[in-house]
C-alpha cells in the first residue's frame, strides 16, 4: 500500500492510501475529506502504518494566474517517510 499526499491551496494537505488508481481518500468522522496542516500531522495520523512508497504531489496555480493556456503537470515526487 502507498500513501499519496496532495498539497492544496492554503497550506493544507489531503491524504489517500492505496495503489495508483484505487486510492481511498482519508476522511474525518463526518465523511468529509480530512485536511492536515503539515506532514508531521500526517505522520502522527499514520504512526502505526507501513507504506511501500509515499508520494507528495504539489500543484501551483501560477501558470493559470499569469494566463498560460497550457498548465504543466503537478510536481509529484517520492519522499522519505522514515521517522
Amino acid at each position: 500500500m502507498n500513501l499519496y499526499i496532495e498539497s492544496i491551496e492554503g497550506g493544507s494537505y489531503l491524504a489517500a492510501t492505496g495503489l495508483d488508481a484505487s486510492r481511498t481518500l482519508v476522511r474525518d468522522k463526518t465523511s468529509r475529506p480530512k485536511t492536515f496542516h503539515c506532514l508531521n500531522e500526517i505522520k502522527d495520523h499514520f504512526n502505526s502504518e507501513e507504506f511501500e512508497h509515499v508520494w507528495l504531489r504539489q500543484s501551483t496555480p501560477y501558470e493559470e494566474m499569469v494566463g498560460q493556456s497550457q498548465i504543466p503537470d503537478a510536481l509529484e515526487l517520492e519522499i522519505d517517510w522514515h521517522r
